[in-house]
């Protein structure tokens, strides 16, 4: 990779790394309302243990090589503005739900998730099978992110 391309692998780990944290945080808020979702506080534990490995930095790292070395990006590619433009806007949409003075409703909350399942869709299809560890990860976060929106 020449230093722009390292440049825009750089800043599309770390709108990776941004929006898989505010997801992990909005995965929170959401399962934290016990009278709308405390038929599901058995699953709690495991949710929080695959959101918190969806953010280690050595995973984010792994999502991010194979997502970019399987779609071929370049400093110049138009899909990789395009996904951290994705990325970039997810992640500032949820962190504005969840200020406490946003007035975000639940029905907010769970049309995010809604957004950030089929994003985190978006990386496993590009993905592919190449990468089965990477691919098991990331399906475990989508797995987690819709049963919080159950």
């Amino acid at each position: 990779m020449s230093q722009k391309d390292d440049q825009q692998f750089e800043t599309f780990k770390a709108s990776l790394a941004r929006c898989l944290q505010q997801t992990t945080g909005l995965v929170d808020r959401v399962l934290a309302d016990e009278s709308a979702k405390g038929h599901l506080s058995p699953l709690v534990p495991w949710v929080s243990e695959v959101m918190s490995a969806s953010m280690e930095r050595e995973f984010v790292e792994k999502v991010a090589l194979a997502y970019w070395s399987r779609m071929g990006m370049t400093e110049t590619s138009t899909p990789a503005r395009l996904k951290i433009m994705e990325l970039d806007g997810l992640s500032e949409a949820v962190s504005q739900s969840l200020a406490p003075d946003s007035g975000a409703t639940s029905e907010i909350h769970l049309h995010l998730l809604e957004v950030c399942s089929f994003t985190v869709g978006s990386l496993l299809d590009a993905i592919g099978e190449m990468f089965p560890l990477v691919r098991g990860i990331l399906r475990s976060t989508q797995d987690a992110i819709d049963v919080a929106r159950s």
